[in-house]
């Protein structure tokens, strides 16, 4: 045997005592790991539906483990082209019923367009949303301060007041994403509830324009467990409408 022909065969076995490898590993955590869906749907024992007087429809989830709820906005597909950053958001809440601690794996969050080619998008970072809104900050400012008041120095008080409005939405999104943000987390007996805010991007070619109406599936990877919520926007049906405690 000439020794290029050697080192190939040697070379063939060796991926495939690799690739076997691979599978038995992936075998092996498929069968640690197994993944459950726990779906909410409408009329379920374990499900509620509910509207509430801020305009946002819950969504909420009971398990043995853990309770999850869901808050969407009615008009949030109306508010979109408002935003300073287009996105889609959804407020979620934890909490935690056993005392073993619980990932909140914020950065495995997906969202599914399903009208949209079953587009998935996953949840946006709050960290790199933040870094973006300084560099569009600085980029809008430079654009202004040294170009277009050079071009339309007659319009400079026009410019100005338009740049710090602009700044002004920038600067209030960031708070509110800096504060309300939710990050990958872990709860515990010492801290079993948790509640904030997920993104989602919209920018993609094969996302709009919007049709009514939308339908999504939110997926929320908890440890073995894959908790998916379906959801319309605007919402389907007639919805009671649920005031918070206190509120008349």
């Amino acid at each position: 045997m000439t020794p290029w022909i050697f080192a190939y065969t040697a070379a063939v076995q060796s991926l495939r005592v690799l690739f076997l490898g691979f599978l038995l590993t992936v075998s092996a955590s498929a069968e640690k790991n197994p993944v459950s869906t726990l779906r909410w749907t409408e009329g379920a024992a374990n499900c509620t539906l509910r509207a509430g007087d801020d305009g946002h429809i819950y969504y909420g989830l009971s398990s043995l483990d853990f309770d999850v709820t869901v808050s969407v906005d009615r008009q949030e597909l109306e508010k979109i082209p408002f935003r300073i950053v287009p996105m889609l958001s959804v407020e979620l809440s934890f909490h935690l019923k056993r005392s073993k601690e619980l990932e909140i794996a914020q950065n495995k969050f997906t969202l599914e367009f399903v009208k949209h080619f079953h587009v998935v998008e996953n949840a946006l970072d709050p960290g790199e949303m933040l870094k973006d809104i300084r560099t569009n900050m600085d980029d809008l400012t430079d654009e202004v301060e040294h170009h277009e008041l050079k071009k339309h120095p007659d319009q400079k008080q026009q410019k100005e007041a338009q740049l710090q409005a602009r700044l002004k939405e920038y600067t209030q999104m960031s708070d509110f994403i800096g504060a309300q943000g939710m990050r990958p987390l872990v709860l515990t007996s010492a801290k079993s509830e948790a509640s904030g805010w997920i993104f989602f991007n919209i920018k993609n070619r094969w996302i709009g324009p919007w049709r009514k109406p939308e339908e999504f599936i939110l997926r929320l990877p908890i440890e073995e467990v894959r908790v998916e919520f379906p959801f319309q926007l605007p919402p389907k049906g007639r919805i009671t409408l649920m005031h918070r405690p206190g509120k008349s």
